[in-house]
Formats: structure tokens, sequence, C-alpha cells
């Protein structure tokens, strides 16, 4: 399934206009996934967005090239007191979400080696939070390119090779959390650097894009699984179920030293 070339999005309504523009001041440096788990959040965003991999993306974003991103929930955590947090919108599953997934040869509690996505911060930390915390396993980690018992993959790339190896075994990572803690799980936020002009602004603009873009799911759907993986397997909000899932994922990560402290976010 390939991803959304920013030249070939449709789209029917402005962010960012002219009016809007006389108030932030400045037009915001914006930057998303091409994967299709982003496309309701930005799809309405005519001005330029920078289309890159997760873990660029958070680069980029962290290294003030962006004013704004839709970055890994876990480079959210990570640099926290940069930050602020668009309330309301996200990209997360109350349960399955498909295309974030464990394949794996082996069964699970015997795994040795798993082998991490490279485009990923976000799922990797989750593979290895289920793993280590609730797994009770220690599996060494190496690079996709190096053989291994199970992979981490995530977005299109799973999707494409699920549906092209349906004889596999799959975890599906996000499936795993719900059925440990009960709780849905967060993949991914719009952060706004909080040296950003008009952050308020950006994040009401950026609001408003993503109610316009989740009534236009079908429309945006090429086929019919794609309709499903939108409308079923995701959720886009971001309430209170979400948030108590974002700090349970932080606590994990600091249990298991991934990440240094849990952070108060900065929701606007």
């Amino acid at each position: 399934m390939q991803s959304d070339p920013p030249d070939q999005r449709q789209h029917s309504s402005s962010l960012f206009t002219t009016t809007q523009l006389a108030l932030t001041k400045i037009q915001p440096r914006l930057g998303s996934v091409p994967y299709l788990n982003a496309r309701p959040l930005h799809w309405t965003i005519r001005e330029p967005v920078t289309f890159l991999e997760p873990n660029v993306l958070a680069a980029e974003l962290a290294d003030g090239r962006l004013d704004a991103g839709l970055v890994p929930i876990f480079s959210i955590l990570d640099n926290a007191d940069a930050y602020h947090v668009v309330d309301g919108y996200a990209i997360g599953s109350l349960n399955i979400v498909y295309s974030v997934v464990l394949s794996h040869v082996l069964p699970v509690v015997r795994l040795k080696t798993v082998a991490l996505d490279p485009a990923s911060m976000t799922s990797n930390h989750l593979a290895r939070v289920l793993l280590q915390k609730y797994y009770r396993i220690t599996p060494s980690y190496v690079s996709a390119d190096e053989a291994a018992d199970a992979q981490v993959i995530i977005g299109d790339p799973a999707i494409a090779y699920r549906q092209s190896h349906p004889n596999e075994r799959f975890l599906d990572l996000s499936q795993s959390w719900h059925s440990h803690t009960g709780l849905p799980f967060v993949f991914a936020a719009w952060a706004i650097r909080r040296d950003a002009r008009d952050a308020k602004g950006i994040a009401r603009e950026l609001r408003e894009a993503a109610a316009a873009g989740l009534q236009q799911r079908s429309a945006m759907a090429r086929t019919p699984f794609e309709n499903r993986y939108l409308n079923d397997y995701l959720y886009y909000h971001l309430n209170m179920p979400q948030k108590r899932a974002i700090e349970k994922f932080a606590a994990d990560l600091v249990e298991i030293g991934l990440l240094a402290r849990a952070p108060d976010l900065s929701y606007i």
C-alpha cells in the first residue's frame, strides 16, 4: 500500500488562510508522516506539509526545522519540556490496530531475538514494554536487516506485509497492550514547539483540520480495506482514556529503563 505523495492529496478546506496567518504572523512549518493512518489529520491542510518517516520527522521537530509535527508519542515523552501537545486529536486505537505488529516465527514467550523497525520509535518501545514487562522475556534487539525470531513492522509496510503473508503469525501490539492494561493506545500526536509563534493558534487550526478530515474518511479511502481501517481500526480522539494510556506507557517505560522520568505533558 503506497503512501500519500504530497502533490497528489485532495483538499476540501484550507488551514492557515491569509486571515489566520495575520493572527499567527508566520506560516507554521508543519510535518507529518506519509502513512494512511495519518491521512485524516493532514488531509485538509492546504499549505505545504513536509512528509517524513516518524524518526526523521521527530528529529526535524526537535532540531527546530519544523514548528509542529505529527510525531511518535515516545518522542514527545522523551522531549516533553520542548513541546505542547495538541489536545483533542491523535492517532491511536481502542484495541486492534492492524498496522503495528510483531511478526514472529516462534511463540512470543520463546523469542530470543527481535528486529526493530528503523522508522519507528513508539512501536519499538511498545514492543519492548510488552515483551519485558508483560510477557516476562528479555530478547536481544537487532536491526531490521539482521536475522531474528520476530520483527516489528509499522504503517503501510505492515499492512502490505500482512496482506501478502496471510499465514504468518502476528502479534498486534495495540491489541496486546489493551489485553494487558485495559487501555487504548496512542501512537502519535501533534506536537508544537514551545518556542513556536502563536502555539495556541496553531493548535486550534490543527484541531479544525482534524475535525474536517475525520468527516471525510470514507471519501479519502481508496479501497474497502482502507475505509475499514480508517473508520474501525483507528481512533483519532484524544480524551481522558487516551491521556491515561499515555501516562501508563510513560510509567512502564520508566520501569524498564527506557525513559528517564514520566513527564507532565502540556496540552493546549
